[in-house]
C-alpha cells in the first residue's frame, strides 16, 4: 500500500515535470513565432526597398537614353546642315556660326559633364544593384533555412501533441488511482 502511494507521488512529480516542460516548450514556440514574424517583416521591407530602387534606376536610365537620343539628333541635324550649306553661306555667316559654336560648345561641355556624372551615377547604381542581388541571395538562403525549420517545428508540434495525449492518459490513470485509494481507505475505515 505504501508502495502504491510512493508510486502515486512519483507519478505526480513526473506529471509536474512534464507540465513544466510543456510550459517551457510553449514559451520557445512563442519566441520562434515572434522571430519568424520579424524576419518576414524585414523581407517585405527589403523587397519594397528593392522595388523602389529598381523604379528609380529605370527612371534614370530613361533620362540617359533621352539625352543620348537628343544628342544624336542634334549631331545628325548639324551634319545635315553642314552638308547642305554652300561655301558662300558658310563664309558669310562664319562669324555668327563661330559665336553659336562657342555657345554650343559650352552647352555640349556641360552636357558631357552631365553625361559623365550620369555615367558615374549609373556605375554606382549598378554596384548597388549587385549588392542588392547579393543581399537577396542571402535572404533566399535564409528563407530556405526557415522552411527547413518550419518542418522541424511541425515535427516538434507532433511531439507536443503526443506528450499532451500521454499527459491526459496519465491524468486518467491518476483519477483511477485516486478513486481506488479512496475506496481502499473507506474499506479500512469500515473495518
Amino acid at each position: 500500500m505504501l508502495q502504491k502511494i510512493k508510486d502515486l507521488m512519483k507519478t505526480k512529480e513526473d506529471i509536474d515535470k512534464i507540465n513544466f516542460n510543456i510550459g517551457e516548450n510553449n514559451k520557445l514556440i512563442s519566441d520562434l513565432k515572434i522571430q519568424l514574424e520579424s524576419l518576414k517583416s524585414e523581407l517585405v521591407d527589403t523587397k519594397k526597398d528593392q522595388k523602389e530602387f529598381l523604379h528609380n534606376f529605370k527612371e534614370n536610365l530613361f533620362v540617359i537614353r533621352n539625352l543620348k537620343d537628343d544628342f544624336g539628333k542634334e549631331l545628325y541635324e548639324f551634319k545635315l546642315l553642314k552638308g547642305q550649306l554652300q561655301r558662300k553661306i558658310l563664309e558669310k555667316f562664319e562669324e555668327e556660326l563661330q559665336k553659336d559654336l562657342e555657345v554650343n560648345r559650352e552647352a555640349l561641355k556641360k552636357d558631357i559633364d552631365y553625361y559623365s556624372e550620369l555615367r558615374l551615377n549609373v556605375s554606382e547604381i549598378l554596384s548597388r544593384i549587385n549588392l542588392t542581388s547579393e543581399e537577396i541571395s542571402k535572404f533566399l538562403e535564409i528563407s530556405r533555412s526557415i522552411k527547413k525549420e518550419d518542418f522541424e517545428m511541425t515535427k516538434f508540434a507532433r511531439q507536443l501533441i503526443e506528450m499532451d495525449r500521454e499527459k491526459l492518459e496519465l491524468m486518467r490513470k491518476i483519477d483511477t488511482l485516486e478513486r481506488l485509494v479512496s475506496k481502499i481507505r473507506r474499506r479500512e475505515l469500515i473495518r
